[in-house]
């Protein structure tokens, strides 16, 4: 939110606080401004929105990131999309991807090897995958919201070193 957006804030957490019957002391107030201050005014009110009609006591700013994540891809889902993406790739169709599947399938051994891995053995190259997938997506969100200058995603550092001698119809 930009400065400019504080006395909406300001009236949309009073009257979160009004209709759970709690105090907002102007302490209280900028912890969440500190809090939810990065997102955006009405990303914050659909949130806010949200909490209220479901919340049986007064959101604390957890709920409102907790809300925010549940947008976010789960491990099964991002497996289930990239058996979908070997399959295509069979058929030499290439894909750009989420960046945190993107490295989960580059962790495992690539494309090729998720598609031609024996059905036995898959169950072991899923769990990994969920494993890495859910690594990077939790240190890309806490990077992103530290403004860490070494996040892959700046721009500072490349995601992956380049690999020499590979395609990435290989992968």
């Amino acid at each position: 939110m930009q400065g400019s957006d504080f006395q909406r804030f300001r009236a949309v957490m009073a009257g979160m606080a009004e209709l759970y019957q709690r105090e907002l002391s102007a302490v209280l107030l900028d912890a969440y401004w500190l809090t939810l201050g990065a997102w955006s005014l009405a990303d914050f009110e659909a949130a806010a929105g949200h909490l209220m009609a479901r919340c049986q006591f007064m959101p604390r700013p957890a709920d409102f990131t907790d809300l925010r994540q549940a947008r976010q891809m789960t491990a099964a889902e991002a497996w289930a999309h990239t058996l979908a993406r070997c399959s295509r790739w069979r058929e030499g169709v290439s894909g750009d991807d989420d960046p945190a599947i993107d490295a989960a399938i580059r962790a495992v051994g690539g494309n090729r090897t998720i598609a031609m891995q024996p059905l036995d053995k898959l169950p072991f190259l899923e769990r990994r995958f969920c494993e890495l997938f859910n690594e990077r997506q939790q240190a890309t969100a806490a990077r992103r919201l530290l403004g860490q200058p070494g996040h892959p995603d700046s721009g500072h550092i490349p995601a992956e070193p380049p690999q020499i001698g590979r395609s990435h119809a290989d992968e």
